[in-house]
This record gives structure tokens, C-alpha cells and sequence, in this order.
């Protein structure tokens, strides 16, 4: 038997926890979907009023039907993709390839689809607050696209690493 290297055996687990995850932020992301209609009156500081504001801009209107069955499907596949990786199914290496990749476009255009739906709302807290909330606020978003991108990146290289490209070979063959 084909002895499985501790990465395979690591990011197995990592994908079905994710794309677990994943399929529970999904759910969430519907829930709150609503709030700020539902909520009484949202100020233009509450949490409330951010969600309402998003949910109503065309952009991140249009970009929510595009990318949540999209991602519904990724995080299904993820799950897939660990059981498989656990198994040393080579269909499940390759998924999970494609899924990192996936992953690393989807967060660079969810920044920029974030910018230009929050940008007015930028604009107002430079206003009111200044432009160190502003620069505070970007900065908290571009460190959070970083760790988004952290697993994907980490995924595509452990899964494309010779060792683990070899252990998803049939015994006796080498790849290519």
C-alpha cells in the first residue's frame, strides 16, 4: 500500500472542515441577508445599516447571485475533494488544485467588487471620522484578503509538491 504523505493527510482534513465551513458561512450570509430591512431604523453606523447598504448596491447585488451557488458548489467539492485526498484519489489532488485556484481569483475580485460597493460609505466615514478610519478600515480589509488567501496558496503548492504528485500515482509508475 501507498504510504500517504502527512500534507495529503493534513490538507484532507482542512478541505472538509473549509468547505464545511464554507457551507455554513453560506447559510449565514442568507440570514443576514435581510437584517438591515428588518431592522427598525439602521443608523448609518450600525451594523445593520453596512449589511443594508451592500445588500442593496447593483454591484454586490448582481456579484451575490453570481458567486454564491459558485461557491455552494466549491466548498461541496472541498468536502469532496478532503474525503478523496484522504482515500489518495488523484481526481481529489487536482480538485483541489482548482479549488485553491478558485479560491485565490474569488478573493481578489471580492475586494474589488467590496470597494466599489462600500466606496461612498468610505467616503462618508473620511468626512465624519477622517482618513485614518478610512486607511485603518482598507487596511483591515487587505489583511483579511491576505489570510483568505493563505490556504488556497498553501493548498495549490502542497498539492503540486513531487512528493505528493508521486503518492497519487499508481504503484509502479512515475509521473510525468
Amino acid at each position: 500500500m501507498r504510504e500517504r504523505p502527512v500534507s495529503v493527510t493534513i490538507f484532507g482534513i482542512l478541505n472538509i472542515g473549509i468547505g464545511l465551513l464554507g457551507l455554513g458561512g453560506l447559510l449565514l450570509s442568507t440570514m443576514f441577508e435581510d437584517l438591515g430591512a428588518a431592522a427598525a431604523s439602521p443608523s448609518v453606523n450600525s451594523f445593520a445599516a453596512f449589511f443594508d447598504t451592500l445588500n442593496h448596491h447593483p454591484i454586490y447585488v448582481l456579484w451575490n447571485k453570481i458567486t454564491v451557488p459558485l461557491n455552494a458548489a466549491a466548498s461541496l467539492l472541498l468536502v469532496a475533494a478532503g474525503i478523496g485526498l484522504l482515500m489518495l484519489k488523484n481526481w481529489a489532488r487536482l480538485a483541489s488544485i482548482g479549488c485553491g485556484i478558485f479560491k485565490m481569483i474569488f478573493v481578489i475580485l471580492n475586494g474589488a467588487v467590496f470597494y466599489l460597493a462600500l466606496r461612498e460609505i468610505l467616503a462618508q466615514a473620511m468626512q465624519e471620522a477622517g482618513p485614518l478610519v478610512v486607511i485603518i478600515l482598507i487596511a483591515a480589509g487587505l489583511v483579511g484578503a491576505i489570510l483568505s488567501l493563505l490556504y488556497p496558496v498553501l493548498l495549490v503548492y502542497f498539492m503540486m509538491r513531487p512528493q505528493v504528485v508521486q503518492a497519487f500515482q499508481p504503484q509502479g509508475t512515475s509521473p510525468l
